[in-house]
Formats: structure tokens, sequence, C-alpha cells
């Protein structure tokens, strides 16, 4: 979020008093400053008035005696050419009657020509045509928009902060140790029970909880770890590998002294068919969120047996609890230590946090665990060093249509929505639609009431307007692309306009090398939105979401709030758009947030990923 009085906003010029009354004075007649100011001075002044008024009408009557002639004589030169008037009119009326009937003739053969053409490509473009149309905007909750406007405008005259800048003081008790040294170190055993090759499916942060369920799976099993590949999805289209993301010899030299960890198989291993052998192990053969019993009865015996494994795809297939404690650290270890960013990628990512704050600020640790050398410099002389960094919010906005078309909900987009998502169920979900065939339907209204819809982007925006959060905030968004465009967005923006992303931040030369590589595109927004003043997101079921929460919580010092909508509440409060009061939906929305920004310690259960607040992560100090 931008501060207030931003050199971002722009401004109307201000018009200087005195000038005006001086340009003023300068537009009567004959110049006299008298009639460009207030006249004062009792009697003289009405003597004076009435005297300006007397010379006022015996201009204007010498005015209208000249009219007079005028129009006289243009009567009289009228009268001597009527005929030839006449003429001239019916002469252009003919030549417009032609000019209209020969192109009415061409545009009906070029018609007639090119509408096969025009409609096969319509079919063809499908989406695309539809996506180009111009759409009107979609608004649900009218009245409260409009609320929300006014109460944006009053509260920039009234310059009241928002609250939600900052975390509650308990936050910053607990200090970042997953990289302590312990006192009696385990080391690595002396022989390794086999190797272990990971292809993690998904994209940039399915794939980072893989790497590092992988090192805590190659611990359990006494093995050796083969440096984690990265499938190819049809989904995110990206062939970027480990090393393409992420420095594989930082990663190797940090967990070495934990866990064997090499770049390939040995080369007597490497002719092997795994599938054959049966090492393969997909994860239809592995439960999600498994428990150590799991591998040590199913995976370990195959490791001993062949010398090497091959688990495809490992999404989720290890649980959090029960987990010894060890095996926890390493992976917050792993996540948080030994996992850093390319040089490439850290250098648009310093660039991004740059320019969101347009100049340079104070280092923090988020910074420097994320774009490493590349950290901003200290604030620059030309700014006003009282006026401390330019804050900005990072919203993670999940609206894309695979998203919102499996959650069956209703948007407010009319028939054409419905028969929209609708078909793409039918294209991309069969089992879905094969399963509702057979299922109790159940309304929109009641799923939204559940808390099973995806927020929209009018819905994101109310919140933040119900936090406090100014009109000139400073936004990133962090996002695929929204499902109905910039008419979804319209209700976003009317009332944030200072939108940024990725694309409108670097220039077209600085995002070339990452076009067509999705993941590493995926990165620039994990960089933005771990480093932001305030993350906001609408679907806390989201990996980005889940890791980007839990590296700020670790990193962040107490000073890096997340805001997490609960949707179920917030449905409840949203249902009494035509009814309820401003203050109050401020109100119940700031406490529904305030609650979810407790400081607890991870739950049993809970991903260690986002909730590092655990004596196997974080260190609470007194």
């Amino acid at each position: 979020m931008g501060r207030q009085g931003s050199p971002r906003s722009p401004r109307p010029d201000v018009v200087n008093v005195k000038d005006y009354h001086t340009r003023s004075s300068e537009c009567l007649p004959g110049s006299d400053p008298i009639l460009g100011r207030r006249l004062s001075g009792g009697d003289n002044n009405w003597k004076t008035k009435v005297a300006l008024l007397h010379d006022l009408n015996y201009e204007y009557g010498k005015l209208g005696s000249c009219k007079a002639v005028y129009v006289g004589k243009r009567n009289l030169w009228f009268r001597k050419h009527v005929k030839s008037i006449v003429f001239m009119f019916a002469l252009m009326g003919s030549l417009f009657l032609l000019d209209s009937f020969m192109v009415s003739l061409f545009d009906s053969i070029n018609l007639q020509n090119s509408s096969p053409s025009r409609t096969s490509s319509d079919l063809k473009g499908g989406r695309t045509a539809y996506a180009n149309e111009e759409e009107p905007p979609v608004q649900m909750y009218g009245r409260l928009q409009n609320l929300a406007c006014s109460a944006l405008a009053e509260k920039e005259l009234k310059q009241e902060p928002s609250n939600f800048w900052e975390e509650p003081w308990k936050a910053s008790l607990w200090k970042p140790c997953a990289d302590r040294k312990e006192s009696e170190k385990l080391g690595q055993p002396d022989k390794s029970n086999g190797y272990i090759m990971v292809s993690a499916n998904g994209g940039l942060n399915q794939q980072r909880v893989a790497i590092c369920n992988a090192v805590a799976l190659a611990s359990l099993l006494n093995a050796t770890l083969v440096l984690p590949r990265f499938l190819y999805s049809n989904v995110w289209k990206d062939p970027s590998q480990f090393g393409d993301i992420y420095q594989e010899e930082y990663f190797v030299n940090v967990m070495k002294d934990e866990v064997n960890l090499v770049k390939d198989l040995p080369s007597h291993l490497k002719s092997l068919d795994i599938e054959a052998i049966g090492s393969l192990i997909t994860d239809a053969d592995i439960v999600k969120e498994a428990k150590p019993i799991d591998y040590l009865t199913k995976v370990l015996p195959l490791l001993l047996q062949n010398g090497v494994v091959h688990l495809l795809g490992f999404g989720n297939r290890l649980g959090f609890d029960p987990l010894p404690s060890r095996l926890q650290k390493l992976r917050c270890k792993c996540n948080f230590h030994a996992l850093k960013f390319v040089p490439k990628i850290q250098e648009a990512g310093s660039l991004l946090i740059r320019r969101i704050r347009e100049y340079d600020t104070a280092q923090r640790m988020l910074d420097k665990q994320l774009v490493g050398e590349f950290l901003p410099g200290s604030l620059s002389k030309k700014h006003d060093s009282e006026r401390g960094p330019s804050k900005y919010l990072a919203l993670h906005l999940r609206f894309e249509v695979d998203m919102i078309a499996y959650s069956l909900c209703d948007f407010g987009g009319g028939e054409k929505e419905k028969r929209e998502l609708q078909a793409y169920r039918e294209s991309h979900f069969p089992l879905l639609i094969e399963r509702l065939k057979h299922s109790k339907p159940i309304s929109s209204s009641e799923l939204r009431n559940l808390g099973r819809c995806p927020l929209t982007p009018e819905e994101a925006a109310l919140v933040l307007a119900g936090l406090g959060f100014k009109r000139g905030a400073y936004i990133y968004l962090a996002s695929s692309r929204i499902y109905g465009g910039d008419s979804r967005m319209h209700s976003f923006t009317s009332l944030y306009p200072n939108l940024v992303t990725k694309e409108t931040l670097l220039t077209p030369s600085e995002l070339a090398p990452f076009r067509n590589f999705s993941s590493q595109l995926a990165a620039l927004d994990f960089i933005a939105c771990a480093t932001a003043d305030v993350f906001a997101m609408t679907d806390s079921g989201s990996q980005l979401s889940s890791l980007v929460s839990g590296f700020r919580t670790y990193y962040g010092g107490g000073h890096a709030p997340t805001l997490r909508p609960n949707k179920k509440r917030l449905a409840a409060i949203l249902s009494e758009n035509s009814t309820i009061g401003w203050n109050s939906f401020e109100d119940r929305v700031r406490k529904m947030i305030g609650e979810g920004q407790s400081v607890l310690i991870r739950g049993y259960g809970r991903s260690i990923y986002r909730q590092p607040r655990c004596p196997e992560c974080m260190c609470k100090t007194q």
C-alpha cells in the first residue's frame, strides 16, 4: 500500500487564487480591475456601479443598431439569390443519395464474401472470442460497493491508518532456528539402504513441498536422495527442472550433514528398468498424508531388495503427524534455508520489490532470504527519510476458470456465465459430471453459505475496504488469468485503482527469460507476496498462499501480517448486503480477520510449511 500522499498518485494542478482573480479581471472589457474584484466603499461605489451600467447600456444600444443594419442587408441578398440556393441544395441531396446507395452495395458484397471465414474463425476461437468481447461489469453487491466507496472517500480526509499493517505483538517472540546446530549431532549413517528417486508433479509450490518431503523420507528410510526431478504437466506446461529454479550446489551443501544427496543415479543402476523390477511407486500406491509406517512396510522392503525406488508424482504423500521431531526439523531446514532461487529469479524479484516501493528500502530478513545478493539498497537519498519505505499489499486472488467451474457456484454473471461454466465442466471434469448425476443437487446459495465458493474480486475488495485499507493503497496482484477479465475486476479497481502485476512492473525484455516457464513466473509472485508489508489471500487451501504465509511467519519477525478471510463467515456477512450498515460490516469483517491472526503453535496434523511456530522450526523468546 503506498503511503498517502505518495508521488505516484496524480493530483490536479492547484490553481493559485491570486492568479485566478488577476486572469478574471484581464478578461473583462477595458481590463478594468474594478470588475475583477469585490466593490466596497458605500455611496461612492454605488455611483460607480450606476455609471458602469449606463456605459454598458450605451454600448449595447450601439451594438443593436449595427446588428439591425446587418440583418436588413442579409435579407435583401437572400431574396435576389433564392433560386440559386434551392438548386445547390437539390444537387447536393442527389449526390448524397447516390453515395449512400454505392456504399450499401459494396458493404453487401463484402459481407457475403467474408461471412464464412469469420464464422469459422469464431468457432475455432471459442473462449478467445468470448474473452475479447466488451463485457459489462459484473456486480453482486451494488449497495455495499457504494457504501465502501463513500467510506473510502471519508477515510482519505481523516487520514486514519488501518490497524492491519502489523501483526499482534506476540508474533515477534518467535525466531527462526531450524538451522541451529545440535549439541549431539547424529550425522549420516555409515551405509545407505539404497537410492530414492522422486519425480514431483504439480507447479512450483507443490514441487517445493515434494522436495522437502523427499528429504524427510530419505532420512526416515536411511536412503540416498537423488536430486528430485519435475514432471512436465499439460496444465503448467513448464519444462523447468530443479536447477532452473533452485541453486543445486547451495541445496546440497546445506543438507549434506543430515541427508546423502547425489545429482544422478550411479551408472550401474541407470540401465535398470525400474518399472519392470517393481520399484516404481505411484500416488495410487501410497495414500495421501501417509504415515511413516506406510513407507517402512511398503517402500523400505523394495528399496532393500532392488537398491532403488522411484516415487512418481509424490503429491502430498507424507503426513505431518505422527512424525519424529528430527524429520520435522529437516522439513523446516529444507524449506526455509536450503531452497534458494537461482540468481536470475532473485534479480527479477529484487526489481519487483524496488519498483513496487518506488525506491530502495531498508533491508529485511525476508528480502535477504529471497533475493540474496540482489537486496534492494539502503533508503535513497533523494527521498525524505522520515517518510519511510512505501508500503504495499500483495493479494493472491484465486478466480481462475477451472477453480470456479469446479466449485459449482453462481457468481452473478447470468445465463451466459452458467452456460460457459457448464461447458467447461463437461469438457474438463467428466468425472465430476458423472458424480453429479448420482448425487443430490445442492444450490449455489447453500454452497456459498458453507464457505465452498471462491471469493470474487468484488468480495476481496469489500474485505479490504472493511479492514480500512485506503483507496490509495498499492496492491500487487498475484494470480493466473482472472475469469471474466475486466468485467470482473471493475468492482475491484473502482475501489482500489493502484493495482500492479509482474507484467506491469517489469519490461518485456526483463520478462523474456521467464516466458513459457510458468513455475519461474510463479517464483516471482512468491517473492513479491512474501516480502509484502501485508499479504492477503482469498483461498487458504492454495499452496502458494500456504507457503508464502509460512515464510512470512518464519522470517517476518512479527512484522509480516497475513490476512485469511473465513469464507463461511464472510458469506453470512455478505448475505445481508441489502440491509447491513457500513459500520456493522466493518466491525464483523475486522473481527473475522483479527481472529485469524491469532498467534498459535502448530496444531496436530497441520502443515509445518504453513505454520512453522513449533519447537522443531522456531524458538520462542521470553
